[in-house]
């Protein structure tokens, strides 16, 4: 907290005049606080875009080891089939 000065004390149109410049750094700190947060918040959406990527790549390459193992059984399941047939 800024401490009132001698000048501000005696004098109203100086108080006035320094609360005016106190208060407008104070605007620009808050300024600065709101630039802040929007890169912030910037960040934070690039970050969700990438996992929501992620977890999409995710599940479509579950879904192509799903049918690559659906595949392989497939044939696995033919060979054995054949196998039987030819025994027969």
């Amino acid at each position: 907290m800024i401490a009132s000065t001698p000048l501000e004390k005696e004098n109203l149109e100086a108080h006035v005049d320094l609360c005016a410049l106190r208060y407008e750094q104070v605007n620009k700190k808050l300024e600065e606080i709101d630039v802040q947060f929007e890169k912030i918040d910037k960040r934070f959406d690039s970050i969700d875009n990438k996992i929501e990527r992620i977890e999409y790549d995710m599940k479509k390459g579950n879904t192509a080891i799903l049918v690559a193992l659906i595949g392989a059984t497939a044939t696995i399941i033919a060979a054995f089939v054949g196998v039987i047939v030819l025994m027969l």
